[in-house]
């Protein structure tokens, strides 16, 4: 007969292995999914932030700073400083600029703006520069706002061809006048002279005009060329109302301008560079107009210093947005599609300098949404394109060569949702090493967090937020202000609240899922591990799996409390199998030791995730660690239903 092997097998362990989240430092990723993110990274993020290491956090809550007149939305903020005098201004709908007063605001006089007007400001001598593509620029001093008056273009202008030399060339003559603040009026009524040499130098030209009547002049600007292209000739201070012309070279680049700025510029856009102001005219978005160095900031005729450059002229593609780029200190002009770098150097005319700005592409496929949305991060430039969010910065070892490149591959889905008035209303702020990014009509936030290089969010509000300013009052206190796009109140950003103007905020944290490094195999999941601090009100902690079926179900569900009256934070009143962990009792106050929890599971699953909530009023949590330990079941352990 055959024989039998009686013996009883070796018996062998089951292979154990543990999963550990020492921190979550590369923050969220929806790029990826679920069960193929790192442990360090998470697959939800609202409302939260990471400190540290990597520890997960809830996000600064928000409180009411000021009230903006009595009705509409915020449409622009800005500031004023001169000695003691620290001011924090904005404008709503109503159509007045008004600056704080304790908890409201009172009316600025001296300038108003239509309804849904958007503002700019940047202060620069002394004084406060606003802008809008419907109202002349206007300054403040800390009293009162100003305007230019208009002037009209010179008249009678008349040329003789002085010493009779003849032959086939005809040219053209304008004159514009130069007001108080540097605007140019439009060109004067050109004047034709035929039969005149080619080489003007053989001859001499005399003209003659009349100055328009205005309170004050700077001067007037001569233009010679072929009729509707003339340039830049020469100038002549304000007495002055004749010049002759001996032939010198005229501007190849600079033309008689086409629209009247002697009552100031309209612009979207306002930005400091060094001792000059940039603009960009509202009715030619393609130009970039530089004004003249202080104390001739609000200048912006060549006659002052000041200049402008075309940027592509004309491609359909307008600029949106001014920058200037750190170390290099060097201008950058976003337009939709595009961006460039922009340089400023003199250019000899006659026996003048005059300015003579040059650009470069940096890019001509990556472009910007929105001015509202560039802020300068440290070194680099941050700003949302209709592609992503970008960064203008230098190529590392090689500090000539400007680069941009694209730091928000990890929320492209949460991009891919956003609308044109989405990237058209956006706005930004950086500060405490986040760039913060707001969609307004979303009522949220996403944010890059640059110490981590990690994205969290989103940030729910119940309210939109369209514009941002750092302030720092006359106290010294550094103000992160917030304008409402639902209503006329100012807010902030505060550390220490857990609530948004008393509303709760709800926290939501997820991991990735877990599959302890071989998806085709069963895991039977042993114990579960969690370590908190700083717990303030409740956090709702969940365990989810995937189990053997392929239904995801909660396995455990818990509260932790801060510390109690009684001592006791126990697990609350959730059963474990059939177990009570114990009740948590008292008031919930702040905890701020380190809290540990864990407990058996002993449920078979083919993945595991965590998630993390905090739904009550001013509540909070820091969470530090999450540890489960597992062990593989044999090859074919997934269900039945699954096999083929």
């Amino acid at each position: 007969m055959p024989g039998l092997n009686t013996r009883i097998p070796k018996y062998k362990k089951s292979r154990e292995t543990k999963a550990e989240w020492n921190n979550f430092r590369k923050g969220l990723n929806l790029l990826l999914r679920e069960t193929e993110l790192g442990r360090d990274e998470l697959s939800k993020a609202e409302n939260i932030m990471l400190e540290g290491a990597g520890v997960v956090t809830g996000r600064w809550g928000t409180a009411k700073y000021f009230s903006v007149g009595s009705t509409g939305t915020i449409r622009g903020l800005g500031q004023f400083k001169s000695g003691d005098t620290n001011e924090f201004f904005a404008l709503s709908d109503e159509g007045y600029l008004s600056k704080k007063d304790g908890s409201s605001s009172s009316v600025i006089t001296g300038q108003s703006w239509p309804s849904g007007s958007r503002i700019r400001a940047e202060q620069l001598g002394g004084k406060t520069y606003i802008v809008s593509e419907d109202v002349a620029l206007t300054s403040y001093d800390g009293t009162d706002l100003s305007v230019f008056a208009t002037i009209l273009p010179p008249t009678g202008l008349t040329a003789t061809n002085f010493s009779g030399a003849t032959g086939t060339n005809i040219v053209s003559y304008r004159v514009t006048a130069i007001g108080e603040n540097g605007g140019v009026t439009t060109g004067s009524d050109n004047y034709l002279l035929e039969n005149v040499p080619f080489d003007l130098s053989t001859t001499q030209i005399h003209l003659s005009w009349t100055a328009p009547s205005a309170a004050s002049l700077s001067g007037f600007e001569i233009y010679r060329g072929s009729p509707g292209s003339e340039r830049l000739l020469a100038g002549v201070p304000p007495t002055v109302t004749s010049y002759v012309d001996n032939g010198d070279p005229a501007s190849e680049t600079i033309l008689a301008p086409v629209t009247n700025t002697t009552g100031g510029i309209k612009s979207k856009f306002i930005k400091k560079y060094k001792d000059r102001l940039l603009v960009v005219p509202a009715d030619d978005p393609t130009k970039l107009v530089i004004s003249g160095r202080y104390p001739n900031q609000f200048k912006f005729s060549w006659l002052d210093g000041g200049g402008y450059v075309y940027i592509e002229p004309d491609d359909g593609d307008e600029i949106v947005g001014i920058e200037v780029q750190p170390i290099a200190d060097r201008i950058v002009v976003y337009k939709e599609n595009s961006s460039h770098l922009v340089e400023l150097s003199l250019v000899q005319i006659g026996n003048f300098s005059v300015l003579d700005p040059t650009y470069q592409p940096i890019s001509t496929a990556v472009g910007c949404s929105s001015q509202e949305t560039i802020a300068t991060v440290e070194n680099d430039t941050f700003y949302l394109g209709r592609e992503g969010v970008y960064v203008t910065g230098y190529e590392p070892n090689f500090l000539n060569i400007i680069r941009t490149n694209e730091v928000s591959a990890k929320i492209r889905p949460y991009l891919a949702l956003l609308n044109k008035t989405d990237f058209d209303t956006a706005c930004a702020l950086y500060v405490d090493n986040k760039y913060i990014l707001s969609f307004p009509q979303r009522k949220e936030m996403i944010v890059y967090d640059r110490e981590r290089g990690a994205w969290v969010g989103p940030w729910k509000l119940p309210y939109g937020i369209s514009q941002m300013r750092k302030y720092i009052d006359g106290d010294g206190t550094e103000r992160w202000v917030l304008g409402s796009y639902d209503s006329n109140q100012v807010y902030v950003f505060e550390k220490s609240l857990n609530s948004d103007d008393g509303q709760t905020i709800t926290k939501t944290m997820r991991t990735n899922k877990e599959y302890f490094d071989d998806w085709t195999l069963l895991n039977n999941i042993k114990f579960f591990y969690i370590l908190f601090a700083s717990i303030t009100g409740e956090v709702n902690v969940n365990v989810l799996i995937e189990d053997r079926s392929g239904r995801t179900t909660t396995v455990k569900s818990f509260t932790i409390s801060g510390a109690e009256i009684s001592g006791r934070t126990g697990w609350g009143m959730n059963l474990w199998g059939s177990i009570p962990w114990g009740s948590s009792v008292g008031s919930p106050v702040i905890q701020s030791s380190e809290i540990t929890k864990w407990g058996p599971i002993f449920k078979q699953a083919r993945l595991v995730q965590t998630e993390i909530t905090s739904t009550s009023a001013s509540s909070n949590f820091e969470l530090l660690q999450i540890k489960l330990s597992a062990s593989k079941q044999s090859e074919g352990s997934l269900s039945s239903s699954q096999r083929v």
